[in-house]
């Protein structure tokens, strides 16, 4: 059987009482389709006369549309122009509820009648499990991504590796080098249109006042309807409550996950860091139990932006930017494309999640809209999360992690421990489309920072033009993610500097004297550095290379004793991957005196058909002399390959955008057995 051993991370600092852990998005997903739902939102003609609908005269136009529809109608209230909202007696499967709809559709002053959908947090259903606290002395092998700097002091900054950018093992969106051009603006006000938001205290005075959008008091859960607390009273839910079949679930706390990715409070000594230093978040609640409907969603979105809704108070901050980490099933429907449309027309932008279904996003909604900035999910090297959709809809990537096997991959964000109502502060780590979103509005908030004069379309180009391509070995490409992976840095209008180069400490680097100056190691006693190469294979530089896995039950580990250099410490080498198997069982590791600073999947995703530079952040052992190692350990099935060569130091994270040297040959393997 294979193994399944996880590798764990997370950071616990006691001594700020922080508890920091790994939750998924523990949200049951509608999986063929959209959810049963009561109510239909209808738009009538101009000429109709809609002041009717308020009489309850069984003579009176509700009548006339009960009788239409074949059951009983009641009305709940106004949207926008000529649009209202109508209430069915009970939840009916949505097939139900689209024929009732077009019945209605075809009366005379009827322009449109369409479902009322229930939309959902955008998660991605893993099971969960256990985490694995970090030992503060460093006797846990640990993930280096990148050393925070010295002028931000948030404690946790350092496990969010999707704020780096090194190649081949953080791909984040390179935010830390663009904080030195722009930090953010209180001029501009992000919107997260979610579960609301808890009075964390890293999110403490980040917000301005919002508003709660729900109407029902079964998905409220707050004991009343709409109101101007927007807090999150928890959003748990017992077995079946939101359908037969739907398994129990704990409060996800999910708005304030996506409020902490875009702005939680930086150089506070707490916790972990906003993309966004400056920049206000509007919470506005507008999901609950099981989720929340169409109409509410929208009516929320509207207010955010600064547009009039009926019966709420006008909007005293509105936002420059809204994020949506929500969606269904069903393409984008009427009612909705009018809102985003008049939401850009107001200079607004909108920022949404693909959705998590590993689906053609242009089935689900709002991810298919027009007028909206829909993301999908990487993972930690810059491949498509295995969960997220994709597709011509999608205009760019950003990421969303992967908890599973190692936790933390995801996404590290505010939340609370409660498992029903809020209980005390806490750090976890996300995977989603969810997750990914926040990314893209943050730096929307500091491109528009930046660039206080930019229109939606100039934000969505700037974010397009300066994305960064997928890299090598990637199932991403330009057709199904867009036009690459977020660049903070670039988007502020930072350029990247060619390092200078660093002279070479490591002796035979490109092993073309054999063994000399390495240790090799093979539990199976294969040689490792070796000159004769599998068919078709070139090495990268000269005729020797190092051949680590390629048999089962290996641990392959090649090492040397070498220094630092204090001006270039960015270990590179080239790299090839070449497996068959799935990702989460054979693993390659950087290590430095033993300790593991970077870590990476050998599966047949993450293939890099060829060579490819990979760049390795040893910042904090500058100066030093260490034992660096190169380690692959596989399981008792498939064969999975590391090939390496042409070690060096560099000075900075940045590599040429390249295409890999060599063929697409294999699969490789050193036995038949």
């Amino acid at each position: 059987m294979r193994k399944k051993g996880l590798f764990l991370l997370i950071v616990s600092l006691i001594a700020l009482f922080i508890a920091a852990t790994y939750r998924e998005e523990a949200r049951a997903v509608a999986l063929d389709g959209p959810l049963p739902t009561d109510q239909i939102i209808i738009r009538f003609s101009e000429s109709a006369d809609v002041t009717a609908l308020l009489v309850p005269d069984v003579n009176g136009r509700l009548a006339t549309l009960s009788e239409t529809a074949g059951v009983t109608l009641a009305y709940v209230r106004p949207m926008f122009e000529t649009v209202h909202v109508v209430k069915l007696p009970e939840r009916l499967d949505y097939a139900e509820v689209e024929d009732i709809s077009a019945n209605l559709s075809s009366l005379e002053d009827v322009v449109y009648a369409e479902p009322d959908r229930i939309l959902q947090i955008v998660d991605d259903p893993q099971p969960s499990s256990p985490v694995t606290p970090w030992d503060l002395d460093g006797s846990v092998n640990i993930y280096l991504p990148f050393i925070a700097r010295p002028s931000v002091n948030d404690p946790l900054l350092v496990q969010q590796w999707h704020y780096d950018y090194v190649p081949g093992s953080s791909e984040g969106i390179n935010l830390l080098n663009a904080w030195d051009i722009n930090q953010g603006s209180s001029n501009v006000v992000v919107a997260v249109v979610d579960t609301g938001i808890l009075n964390h205290a890293d999110l403490a005075g980040r917000t301005v006042p919002g508003y709660d959008f729900i109407h029902d008091s079964f998905v409220g859960n707050d004991g009343n309807g709409r109101d101007a607390n927007p807090a999150d009273p928890g959003d748990w839910t017992a077995a079946n409550e939101c359908g037969s079949g739907y398994p129990a679930q704990n409060s996800s706390w999910h708005g304030t996950h996506v409020a902490g990715t875009i702005g939680a409070a930086n150089n506070n000594a707490l916790g972990v860091s906003g993309i966004d230093w400056n920049a206000r978040i509007l919470p506005v609640r507008a999901l609950g139990k099981c989720g929340g409907y169409t109409s509410d969603i929208l009516d929320g979105v509207r207010w955010a932006a600064g547009l009039s809704v009926s019966g709420v108070p006008n909007n005293a901050n509105p936002a420059d930017v809204i994020n949506l980490s929500l969606g269904g099933a069903g393409s984008c429907d009427s009612t909705e494309q009018a809102v985003y449309t008049a939401v850009y027309n107001a200079g607004v932008t909108v920022v949404v999640a693909a959705g998590n279904s590993n689906a053609n996003a242009a089935g689900y909604s709002p991810a298919s809209c027009n007028n909206v900035i829909t993301v999908a999910a990487t993972d930690r090297t810059g491949g498509r999360a295995s969960y997220s959709n994709y597709g011509s809809v999608v205009e760019v990537s950003a990421p969303g992690g992967e908890t599973w096997p190692t936790e933390s991959n995801g996404v590290l964000s505010t939340l609370n421990t409660g498992t029903k109502g809020p209980v005390a502060d806490a750090y976890v780590y996300y995977q989603g489309t969810s997750m990914a979103s926040p990314h893209v509005a943050g730096v929307a908030a500091l491109i528009l920072a930046e660039y206080p004069a930019y229109t939606p379309a100039q934000v969505l180009s700037r974010l397009q033009s300066t994305a960064r391509p997928f890299p090598g070995g990637s199932d991403c490409n330009t057709s199904i993610c867009g036009t690459g992976i977020i660049d903070a840095f670039k988007a502020l209008g930072g350029t990247i500097v060619t390092p200078p180069p660093v002279d070479n400490p490591f002796t035979n680097a490109g092993f073309e004297s054999g063994t000399i100056g390495w240790a090799q190691s093979s539990s199976n006693g294969w040689d490792l550095i070796i000159s004769s190469l599998p068919a078709g294979m070139t090495a990268h530089g000269g005729s020797w290379i190092a051949w680590l896995g390629g048999d089962n039950n290996e641990t392959s580990t090649i090492q040397q004793q070498v220094p630092v250099p204090s001006s270039g410490s960015y270990l590179s080498y080239y790299h090839w991957i070449g497996s068959t198997d799935s990702c989460g069982f054979d693993v390659a590791s950087v290590l430095v005196n033993g300790t593991i600073v970077t870590q990476y999947d050998l599966c047949s995703s993450q293939n890099t058909n060829g060579w490819v530079k990979k760049v390795v952040n040893l910042g904090s052992y500058a100066g030093q002399s260490v034992t660096l190692q190169i380690r692959v350990e596989t399981d008792d099935l498939i064969v999975s390959n590391l090939f390496v060569d042409d070690f060096s130091f560099q000075s900075s994270a940045e590599i040429d955008d390249e295409i890999p040297v060599g063929s697409v040959i294999g699969p490789f393997s050193k036995t038949t057995d």
